[in-house]
């Protein structure tokens, strides 16, 4: 009989059962697809082109890779100084910089005005995000605006987190250009910048500055084998192909049933679906879990992503410079992606173009044959299309657009340089992360689903079945591709086992957070 057993062989679910099994327990990780990695999906072609068909950056892994001790199993981080460029048509790009003076040493365009506001709002963000992710376990949101309170002297953080983002913005910056390239970041949980409750996304482009964004070198894919590695090396295992039917509980064991008809007898289940899912397999679902399920929200705005992938026969830039290691925020306009997210909630194709742009061959030249380079897209789409379905047609037609796009925003045409291209809409991914629609934070990034709230009524990773564990985008705090989810679950069992888990630079993060806070208190006084 395992130990544990994980459901989801996403990079949470791994991440999780290698923190399990250096816990000294017996795991294994049950993945659907023939490869884990969920959302992290890599695919070399006969060409030697490697496209990053899922996620392209690494954010927040840095502690995940030091207890994991990543880097001896062959992951090699690669960061860069410009973490995000925005371009519009027919306008100087912005970009945004680790150091936050040379970014705004190059947005010369901007007023005084506008300058001494960003950087006010940069250093407002930074130290409130840093406050915010001191708080201990998963902080119910009573507990935050507790904390926003506490420090609103000058500004109202609590206003400001249930404010839109584009509210946010309006009070603060008059540079349509700069708004919007901070909204469009701040969309990237596929919620609207109109939406009340995004508040707390206009601070993640400001509050950036000092951190660090990374791409990994031999491929995004790398991460995950790196991981698998750490687990196999405690003692885990990782069963790929294989789709769980269901989960029922006799005496002290659970069963973790297989559609092939097998089954594992285990001492405890860690489901890194989302609650929904995972209340489903249940034999007998508690009223709790019930009611945690039908209360989540997932697509409720109908946002969906279609993932472009090309491999070119010349380099992939935009700028022709270091910055197009960047991060790219592409609109034809400033208010395209205002526009873009109208017609996508009634299920209508985007008319003006908004889209990410990122070249993982600048960073890592192996991702592509010598002269050649590879260029990784994505836009929002509806995930339901009105009258119409998804189909590879559908596809191909949104492709041509978004590309016919690109050139006029950038003056850049890359289609005579395409030697192949892939792409992978709302219904190819809901084929590979099962979620409907295709959605990769599993549930709505909503305020009513942040913080405790995500999901309702899980305490801490905990369910109300002491065997049974959450972790994944469904759960605190959301999407992305920083492991944390899966480290703090693991964290969660190790502890009701009476273990004491490692918690690498976990006093030092909650010891800035304090400092970070008392700063933020003596900065809002200064300006009072």
């Amino acid at each position: 009989m395992r130990d544990v057993v994980v459901i989801g062989g996403g990079h949470n679910g791994v991440v999780c059962g290698a923190y399990l099994a250096a816990g000294g327990l017996d795991v294994e990780v049950i993945e659907a697809n023939d490869r884990p990695g969920g959302c992290i999906w890599t695919e070399t072609l006969d060409s030697g082109h490697r496209l990053e068909l899922g996620a392209v950056d690494l954010s927040m892994v840095d502690e995940v890779a030091a207890d994991l001790e990543l880097e001896r199993h062959g992951l090699r981080l690669l960061g860069r100084d410009t973490l995000v460029g925005a371009a519009f048509g027919g306008r100087s790009p912005l970009l945004f910089q680790s150091d936050l003076d040379a970014t705004l040493a190059g947005m010369p365009d901007l007023s005084l005005a506008d300058r001494d506001a960003y950087r006010q709002f940069s250093v407002l963000a930074g130290r409130a995000l840093t406050a915010f992710d001191a708080l201990p376990g998963v902080p119910p949101f009573a507990e935050v605006i507790r904390l926003a309170e506490s420090l609103s002297v000058g500004v109202d953080l609590g206003r400001l987190l249930i404010s839109s983002t584009e509210s946010v913005l309006a009070r603060r910056i008059d540079d349509v250009h700069l708004s919007s390239a901070i909204a469009m970041y701040g969309a990237h949980g596929q919620l609207p910048p109109w939406l009340p409750g995004t508040g707390l996304f206009s601070m993640l482009l400001p509050g950036s500055h000092g951190g660090s964004a990374y791409r990994v070198a031999g491929g995004t894919e790398v991460f995950i084998d790196a991981i698998v590695a750490a687990l196999t090396t405690a003692g885990g295992s990782v069963r790929t192909g294989s789709f769980v039917t269901g989960i029922e509980r006799s005496g002290d064991r659970c069963i973790v049933r297989l559609a092939d008809g097998e089954s594992i007898e285990t001492a405890r289940v860690v489901s890194s679906l989302d609650v929904k899912r995972t209340t489903a397999m249940l034999a007998d679902a508690p009223d709790g879990l019930v009611a945690s399920a039908a209360a989540v929200r997932s697509g409720a705005l109908n946002v969906g992503e279609l993932k472009i992938d090309l491999a070119l026969s010349a380099p992939a830039a935009i700028t022709g410079g270091d910055a197009d290691a960047a991060l790219w925020l592409l609109q034809e306009q400033p208010d395209s992606l205002r526009t873009a997210f109208g017609e996508i909630v009634s299920g209508v194709l985007p008319t003006t173009p908004a889209m990410m742009w990122a070249a993982p061959s600048v960073l890592d030249p192996t991702s592509a044959p010598p002269g050649g380079g590879t260029v990784w897209m994505s836009a929002f789409v509806p995930a339901r299309l009105r009258g119409r379905e998804w189909d590879t047609d559908v596809e191909e037609e949104v492709t041509d657009n978004i590309l016919e796009g690109f050139a006029r925003i950038t003056g850049i045409d890359v289609r005579p340089q395409i030697v192949d291209r892939r792409v992978v809409g709302p219904t190819g991914w809901e084929q590979r992360i099962g979620s409907p629609g295709g959605h990769p934070n599993h549930i709505d990034l909503t305020l009513d689903q942040l913080f405790g709230w995500r999901p309702p009524g899980v305490n801490g990773y905990r369910t109300d079945l002491p065997w049974l564990y959450l972790t994944g985008a469904g759960t605190f705090p959301g999407g992305g591709v920083s492991g944390t989810p899966g480290r703090n679950a693991a964290q969660a069992v190790l502890a009701d086992l009476g273990s004491r888990p490692k918690r690498v630079g976990r006093w030092r993060r909650e010891v800035k957070g304090l400092w970070d806070a008392f700063g933020l208190y003596r900065s809002m006084r200064r300006r009072a």
